[in-house]
């Protein structure tokens, strides 16, 4: 149990940094929603263009590429989850995989496949931190001096926050590497903090290559929502954390 001392500590400290957090954090959720819009309205008019014009043989092609890789088994499952988690152990970003997931493996599959997969090599880059595999992440992060004050006792939730801000995915698993965090908490954290941005673009992902024009935009409408409603929990939440 924390002393009356260290409880003071550390409201100080979050008192010292809650307005970059907060600044941060509703940059960080403008630039989500965008990303996800974007996204959005780009497969919306290119599946519009693809029904209403010859391209529409493109929707059978997917469909039979898919089929192909459905025949292929639990092996194509396997291989996208080791090439996810390697990429994004390296710091390739993980949403333009979770819209192939979308794409290749359906809504529901794929968003298991590189939820699972993008968190797991998350945890990889943060265990080869915590082995001294770190040296060429720790000057970026000197660009967010008020990230290591807020990580300096993280948890869960704190996990869950950081991953909603607009900082690389390596430099957050080395930052959380060299913090006393339990593996228990950076892996639930990390879960639940890429849940939302994977929903979406596993949904947008998924929508390309329907059969029908109108499912594509419901996926679509659905992937906004998602965010959005995200974003206005994290918004909450934040100046919950900052009255309180």
């Amino acid at each position: 149990m924390a002393t009356p001392d260290e409880s003071a500590e550390s409201e100080e400290l979050d008192a010292s940094i809650s307005n970059e957090v907060e600044q941060e954090t509703s940059r960080a959720l403008g630039k989500e929603t965008r990303q996800v819009l974007f996204a959005v309205l780009l497969v919306a008019a290119f599946m519009a263009l693809v029904h209403l014009t010859d391209l529409k043989a493109w929707i059978t092609n997917v469909q039979t590429w898919k089929e192909m890789v459905r025949n292929f088994g639990w092996g194509a499952h396997a291989i996208f989850m080791a090439a996810c988690a390697g990429s994004v152990m390296l710091g390739v970003p993980r949403l333009p995989l979770c819209a192939a997931a979308g794409l290749v493996f359906g809504f529901g599959e794929g968003l298991v496949l590189s939820l699972v997969a993008s968190t797991l090599g998350s945890y990889g880059a943060f265990v080869l931190s915590r082995h001294g595999f770190r040296r060429a992440v720790e000057a970026r992060a000197e660009k967010w001096p008020w990230l290591k004050k807020m990580l300096k006792k993280p948890s869960v939730l704190r996990v869950f926050w950081v991953r909603q801000l607009m900082v690389p995915g390596l430099v957050l698993n080395v930052l959380l590497g060299m913090t006393p965090v339990k593996h228990t908490r950076f892996l639930l954290g990390t879960l639940l903090g890429y849940l939302p941005l994977n929903v979406a673009f596993s949904l947008v992902g998924s929508g390309l290559g329907k059969g029908k024009l109108a499912t594509t935009f419901t996926q679509l409408l659905a992937a906004m929502a998602v965010i959005n409603i995200a974003a206005w929990l994290v918004y909450r939440v934040m100046k919950k954390q900052k009255n309180g």
